[in-house]
């Protein structure tokens, strides 16, 4: 008998429709049911993080104490920590998740972030895609209209984000982390040296924060 109909006949019917012996089989069942779905679930997961790993090796020496983590559940993505000219940072690759500009198709993404930036208000630099036909893409610092979102833009902070190209930079004081993502598909990471370019540039927005945005 399925398990998921046992815990219905259990729930819904009188006591003596229920065998003793249907009720033990259907807890057997069940039982082993949950236990392989937990092995199975287990063992994929280890061999997406084992991919992870070995998709991280190229970046590893570009950080200090480098080190890689799971995300503690079925491998939806990996997390790359350590230390980059003093500062604490860390990178995620997501793969095979909804593409914000692409509803149609999946994208990979892949983010960076320095951590512990201390800063008053949060403040974030996307790319607008514009409406269609009439609309016209371009950078934009939110929120909109504010004595820091012109601050920001007038110390250069949107120069240090767009010559990677349409991604998006968020700052929260509740974290204290400035992070840089992008959709990078076929790719799951970036090259080295492009790493190296997108932390240089985080640590000059760290600098720029730092100037225009203390309370």
């Amino acid at each position: 008998m399925h398990p998921l109909m046992v815990l219905v006949l259990l729930v819904r019917a009188p006591k003596n429709d229920v065998s003793t012996l249907e009720i033990i089989q259907g807890i057997a069942v069940l039982a082993v049911f949950l236990v392989v779905a937990y092995a199975i679930g287990k063992t994929g997961a280890w061999f997406k993080n084992r991919s992870f790993t070995s998709r991280w090796a190229p970046l590893l020496p570009v950080l200090g104490n480098a080190r890689i983590t799971g995300d503690g559940g079925v491998a939806v993505t990996s997390r790359l920590s350590g230390t980059y000219r003093g500062a604490n940072v860390h990178a995620l690759m997501t793969p095979n998740v909804a593409h914000k500009y692409a509803p149609s198709r999946n994208g990979n993404v892949f983010s960076v972030a320095i951590e512990n930036v201390p800063g008053a208000e949060d403040w974030s630099i996307v790319w607008r895609a514009g409406l269609p036909v009439v609309g016209t893409p371009s950078w934009a610092v939110q929120p909109t209209d504010t004595p820091l979102a012109q601050r920001l833009e007038s110390a250069g902070a949107v120069e240090q984000i767009e010559k990677f190209g349409r991604s998006s930079t968020h700052y929260t004081v509740r974290n204290q982390t400035l992070e840089w993502s992008a959709y990078i598909e076929p790719r799951v990471i970036l090259p080295p040296e492009e790493f190296r370019h997108v932390l240089d540039a985080l640590l000059a927005l760290v600098a720029i924060n730092g100037t225009v945005n203390q309370g």
